[in-house]
């Protein structure tokens, strides 16, 4: 349980990490849609979820 908290919390801190390099135009929401196989609007909702938890 222990291991899989620690997870988690890596997952959340990478995931805020990598959607502020989205949102200050580091990364191109172009290339999250593509590296996610979504759309544009799809990796925009996702990275949403990380900004605002």
């Amino acid at each position: 349980m222990k291991a899989l908290a620690d997870l988690r919390y890596v997952i959340a801190q990478v995931g805020r990490d990598a959607a502020g390099d989205v949102v200050a135009g580091e990364v191109p929401i172009e290339q999250v849609a593509v590296a996610l196989g979504t759309s544009e609007a799809a990796a925009r909702s996702y990275l949403g979820s990380y900004l605002h938890p």
